[in-house]
């Protein structure tokens, strides 16, 4: 009780800050204060308010993407708390549905794959389709591809008039350029949906990259081959693994940080240590993630995001997105500029496929 009267106040005096100077570390901490009471719906809303006054300011965008990851936590220990009384579709759907959304693609697959088996029907096999179509986009791999390709059939043979089941046809091709059947199905979609002319443009935009389509388990091969996708082929945004290592070198480079690194996968980029130094530094910091994401699993708390070890060595700190990580292991404490740099790796989603460096 307290505690809570004591929050509250604490509540009260940022509000108070925030309406006296509104700025983005002001709202921060009115964020922050609310986190810590457990109203991460509360703490998204300031969040969102600030970032109407402040666009594109990083701390409030962290801020509000956590508040966005706690409150899928909660949710998702919610439905699972429901399941255990008893599958439902509705829970089942939206469970799956949220651990889609969280990164879990694998209990997602698992999930939807128990509520087809209890007669789910074509909803369940749509989002079947859905969460492979997605699982494939990680993935890359061309099995995997031919598994999304059979759950489209499947959805369409059960739902043949679901506009759903061709859109998340045509996210597929696209992604692997297979332009024309692309294009049949959005001639198939302005038939479900005549007169939409988001689809219309949609079908004339498709016409100039027929002549480089390719059969769509011939595009499947190329991206297993090369590991990307046809819009990441010309690009230099975050989804490059360029994008991290400046941010690793400079990290590396400060006094006192023995090892930043960067994984994501199987792979790790690591700055500071070299040769079996580095290999040895990024199995043992690969093996505290995954220990720290098995034991939050495990203990029914949610998904981690962030792992912290002191000692005589240091501190080794790291910062859990969805798919990656961010760690860093220093002499002494770990300051408040590296904690803001890690919550940027985290979440980065930069590729690795170069190995270790």
């Amino acid at each position: 009780m307290m505690r809570k009267i004591l929050s509250r106040g604490r509540v009260r005096d940022a509000r108070q800050r925030v309406s006296r100077t509104p700025s983005p570390s002001n709202y921060g901490l009115l964020a922050q204060e609310h986190a810590l009471l457990g109203e991460m719906r509360e703490a998204l809303r300031v969040c969102e308010e600030g970032l109407v006054q402040f666009p594109g300011n990083a701390e409030l965008l962290r801020m509000a993407e956590r508040a966005r990851r706690q409150q899928r936590e909660h949710r998702i220990a919610e439905l699972r708390e429901e399941l255990r009384e008893g599958p439902r579709p509705g829970p089942q759907r939206e469970l799956a549905e949220l651990l889609l959304e969280g990164g879990q693609i694998q209990r997602a697959e698992e999930l939807t794959l128990e509520w087809l088996q209890l007669g789910g029907g074509g909803e369940a096999q749509l989002l079947l389709a859905k969460v492979r179509v997605e699982r494939f986009l990680a993935d890359r791999g061309r099995e995997v591809g031919l598994k999304a390709v059979e759950a489209l059939q499947q959805a369409e043979i059960l739902l043949p008039a679901d506009a759903r089941v061709y859109q998340q046809r045509l996210h597929l091709l696209v992604s692997v350029g297979a332009w024309a059947e692309a294009r049949r199905t959005v001639a198939r979609l302005l038939e479900l949906q005549p007169g939409d002319y988001v689809l219309e443009a949609r079908f004339r935009s498709l016409e100039p990259l027929l002549e480089r389509s390719v059969d769509l388990d011939s595009a499947l091969r190329e991206v297993e081959r090369t590991g990307r996708l046809v819009d990441e082929e010309h690009s230099d945004g975050r989804e490059s693994a360029a994008d991290v290592r400046p941010a690793l070198r400079q990290l590396a480079g400060e006094r006192g940080v023995r090892a930043a690194l960067y994984l994501r996968g199987g792979t790790a980029l690591v700055q500071g240590p070299r040769g079996a130094t580095a290999e040895r530094t990024a199995r043992a910091v690969r093996s505290v993630t995954q220990g720290a994401r098995a034991a939050a699993r495990k203990l029914g708390l949610g998904r981690a995001f962030d792992v912290r070890l002191e000692g005589s060595f240091g501190t080794l700190a790291i910062a859990l997105g969805e798919s990656d990580a961010g760690a860093l292991w220093v002499h002494g404490e770990l300051q408040r500029n590296h904690e803001v740099a890690l919550a940027d790796l985290a979440g980065a989603n930069a590729r690795t496929s170069e190995g270790m460096r």
